[in-house]
């Protein structure tokens, strides 16, 4: 009997809408058993996602049934920075898995990997769905990074809470003031602030063999038309020594336009010589109490913390974050799936 499944491997880029929406419909039926109580979204803002990649070369594989993909494996090659990595998301609906599906698009993705001149791939797991983590275990996986995500209700926060945080701070830090920003970055301060996006390079990134990040004003012009292109929004706020002007720290949300309930903590981090003044706890309050402002339907909070990062777990335990599922990152260098899978085969 012939194997009813097919395979294919597209360019997002230039595959047709047809294809596209049945990737879509993939995707959302996994997201939905991670994420069950999720407002779903926007397909338009997904279409835009995949036809717009943001300084990376994509390809996706997939497998159908019929009309319907029922396992893909999505291919993100950096083109200017950690061009040695493949970051990889393979996912199979539920009725397919433990049909060796995954295996056999991992061929696949490793043949283009090497095609491209990678070496490593990098790919995540996530607690909701164990079977993600059984399956880089088996082929000999790194476990290098893991993350507590935690979930906020903004509804049941303490009414006076941020207001006491924020006025706490202005008293302590009277040297710095804060601003906010939403949307696109401002022009004229795109240099300042690419410089200070780069103090992420001194968070906790477990073990993953990444080059630190290089931030530039026009990487930055890159994200803010990809963010308006998928319908996102962005909600930043700065501290600034008030005598020099220069950036001290930062804190940034994001949310789906079309799902406004629900807002990703996308980064809180202060420059090391203007710690120990409560800049972060400061930030993330008035980005907090901002958001409230210009997004009257938030209502959850989604943050990730490691292990490590005792500073921030202490600001958001404090908030009222509650654990909502634990995210790990996994690393195995292609000439070992190679291995994996030339052992599987035999």
């Amino acid at each position: 009997m012939s194997d009813p499944l097919r395979f294919e491997t597209i360019d997002p880029t230039l595959a047709p809408d047809t294809t596209l929406r049945a990737l879509i419909r993939h995707q959302a039926a996994v997201r939905a058993e991670r994420m069950p109580t999720d407002p779903p979204l926007s397909e338009a803002a997904l279409l835009a996602a995949l036809r717009r990649p943001s300084g990376t070369e994509d390809c996706s594989s997939l497998i159908w049934d019929r009309q319907e993909v029922v396992a893909s494996a999505e291919l993100s090659l950096p083109l200017n920075q950690n061009v040695h990595v493949a970051f990889v998301e393979m996912t199979v609906s539920a009725p397919y898995r433990r049909q060796g599906l995954a295996r056999r698009m991992m061929a696949q993705v490793a043949d283009h990997a090497e095609s491209r001149g990678r070496r490593l791939f990098m790919t995540t797991a996530d607690s909701r769905l164990p079977a993600g983590e059984a399956v880089l275990r088996r082929i000999g996986a790194e476990l290098v990074m893991e993350q507590q995500f935690l979930e906020l209700d903004l509804t049941a926060l303490a009414p006076d809470l941020l207001s006491r945080w924020t006025g706490e701070a202005q008293q302590q830090a009277p040297a710095y003031r804060v601003w906010q920003n939403l949307g696109a970055y401002p022009a004229e301060r795109l240099a300042d602030i690419a410089a200070l996006h780069e103090v992420m390079n001194t968070a906790p990134s477990g073990t993953r063999n990444l080059e630190a990040l290089k931030i530039t004003a026009e990487l930055l012009r890159q994200q803010d038309e990809a963010l308006e292109a998928r319908g996102r929004q962005r909600l930043s706020t700065f501290a600034e020594v008030r005598a020099s002007g220069e950036l001290a720290a930062y804190s940034e949300l994001l949310w789906d336009t079309e799902r406004p309930s629900l807002l990703f903590q996308h980064a809180t981090a202060v420059r090391p010589e203007h710690r120990r003044h409560s800049l972060g706890r400061w930030i993330k309050a008035a980005n907090l109490q901002a958001a409230l402002k210009f997004n009257p339907q938030a209502h959850w909070v989604r943050a990730g913390n490691t292990p490590d990062n005792a500073g921030m777990r202490s600001i958001n335990q404090a908030l009222g974050f509650e654990p909502y599922t634990t995210h790990t990152d996994w690393q195995i260098s292609v000439a070992a799936l190679r291995t994996y899978l030339g052992a599987a085969r035999r």
